[in-house]
């Protein structure tokens, strides 16, 4: 699938623009283009694409996201039941679900944080079932392990419609990528048994999602993994803040009374790995 982006800008390229820059990033920094400025207009490819005056509109905005259609600026956000948000960081941008942000950024990058899971979860080719897509960054990375198959569901079709808005998320509908919209609670049912060799399941948190922390999910991830495979789950900091529980202990817990074992919590990524 093909996936043509708007131009997209921040505070940082509005700068540029109105200094009078004549090759900047409309991509969110993946490659730089020539523009042309004429009669206080920006032009791209001979066509105007906005008025300098409107860039005015961006400048305090320091981690905002906007595309340009017709001559106006849009925020890169979906207003629905939740607030969906493009967030810009150092390198790939995050999504905000109701101002709380759905990767790490304290110290790391979404894209950093993928490579890093990867690393430690042994991803070698294999078939990779990634249980919360998001903006795609961890399939997009798994596609580049040569992963022999990678499966990836999302239950929000905000969420996909964000990520059809990100320029770093164009391999995400790279036809090598399997991309399931709905629930991954129900979708595991369907999947087949001792099938995949790593799943990466990085749930929203608790209070969005607490059906993918449970033990009749994790049996379900067990039965579709195949022996020997592996399974990372992440869970942020050890001792969690909902109502004084500890996430962490419960999870390594549910996953080993369903039968997963050689459970170990890695603070650097702040996922549990276990293995079938």
């Amino acid at each position: 699938m093909n996936q043509n982006y708007p131009p997209l800008i921040t505070s940082e390229i509005a700068i540029e623009l109105l200094n009078g820059a004549r090759k900047v990033s409309l991509d969110l920094g993946l490659t730089k283009t020539e523009i042309k400025i004429e009669r206080d207009t920006i032009f791209l490819n001979d066509k105007p694409l906005v008025s300098l005056n409107k860039l005015n509109k961006v400048l305090e905005k320091k981690d905002t996201i906007f595309f340009l259609k017709d001559d106006e600026i849009f925020m890169a956000a979906i207003s629905d039941v939740h607030y969906y948000k493009l967030v810009n960081t150092s390198d790939a941008p995050t999504i905000e679900i109701d101002g709380i942000r759905m990767h790490r950024t304290k110290g790391t990058t979404p894209t950093k944080d993928a490579i890093l899971k990867l690393k430690f979860l042994g991803v070698d080719k294999g078939k990779i079932l990634d249980t919360c897509t998001g903006l795609g960054y961890t399939a997009i990375e798994s596609l580049k392990n040569k992963s022999e198959l990678v499966i990836t569901i999302e239950k929000d079709f905000n969420v996909i419609r964000i990520a059809q808005l990100n320029p770093w998320s164009r391999n995400l509908f790279d036809q090598k990528i399997h991309n399931i919209l709905g629930d991954s609670y129900q979708i595991v049912n369907f999947l087949p048994k001792n099938f995949f060799d790593y799943i990466i399941h990085d749930p929203p948190r608790l209070s969005f999602a607490g059906n993918l922390y449970s033990e009749v999910f994790y049996e379900k991830m067990y039965s579709i993994l195949n022996f020997g495979g592996k399974l990372l789950h992440y869970t942020g900091e050890p001792g969690s803040k909902y109502r004084r529980i500890d996430l962490q202990k419960g999870v390594q817990n549910r996953l080993k009374s369903v039968g997963f074992k050689k459970i170990n919590y890695y603070p650097e990524i702040m996922s549990i790995i276990c293995e079938k």
